[in-house]
């Protein structure tokens, strides 16, 4: 069980953020990701926390700037557990250290493949949609969430995923959501990863784009152009999904 945390803000100090308004009650369930001691869950931060250089331009003035404000979170469950790298899907856009990135998303492919995938995402996210990111997986269901502030409806979402995600991996793109979901479906004995903005970062490669632009028929929050998506008339898509808790 993977999800990420203390990424593009977290706890009570939110960046204004296009998709999650402030929560108290969301603030308060990701600290308890970040203190749970569970074996079965791993909690990712950035590895710019800790090595900054290997971003470049703003990415790495961002990481450093963001370290400042939440090293007291960090350091505090740092003597507790072992943390991966919560940009482990943002290997595109400003990343030095990753060098062969064909090569570096065969491997992440290599998570789904062969195996049943239930995708939660934003409605308009459109994970693997005009690319072949899942087209290995066995299968693919998706269940589809409010593009922005899906906290509020995190109760419906958990009931919609638990009743689906039995013998499948769980995929999850809904910004802090899918932080406090990755660990309930681990309490509950599930198999989720949340892949963050992997679908974006595999199209901005496909394109050759040297900074973060929109992306035709896909929600891109980081970018103004991009937070309008289209009508996407697909219908291999279409079948796939079987819940929208909207």
């Amino acid at each position: 069980m993977i999800t990420h945390y203390l990424q593009n803000g977290t706890i009570d100090d939110f960046h204004v953020d296009t998709f999650q308004d402030y929560s108290p009650r969301l603030a308060e369930r990701l600290l308890d990701v970040l203190e749970s001691d569970c074996n079965d869950l791993m909690v990712c931060i950035p590895y710019a926390f800790r090595n900054s250089s290997v971003y470049k331009g703003y990415g790495r003035t961002f990481f450093e700037r963001e370290w400042l404000l939440r090293k007291k979170f960090v350091v505090s469950a740092a003597g507790r557990r072992l943390f991966g790298d919560s940009c482990f899907t943002r290997f595109y856009l400003g990343r030095k250290d990753i060098k062969d990135k064909v090569h570096y998303v065969a491997l992440l492919r290599q998570i789904w493949n062969g195996k049943d995938a239930l995708v939660v995402e934003g409605e308009q996210s459109r994970l693997g949609v005009g690319n072949e990111l899942f087209s290995n997986a066995a299968s693919v269901v998706r269940i589809l969430c409010p593009a922005t502030n899906a906290f509020s409806k995190y109760d419906r979402i958990l009931e919609s995923v638990t009743v689906s995600a039995k013998g499948r991996l769980v995929l999850l793109a809904l910004g802090h959501t899918a932080t406090v979901l990755a660990f309930d479906l681990s309490k509950a004995g599930f198999h989720a990863i949340d892949l963050g903005h992997i679908d974006i970062e595999y199209e901005w490669m496909r394109m050759g784009a040297k900074e973060k632009v929109p992306v035709p028929d896909k929600y891109v929050n980081e970018v103004s152009g991009g937070r309008i998506s289209t009508g996407l008339q697909d219908s291999a898509y279409l079948s796939q999904i079987i819940d929208r808790v909207l």
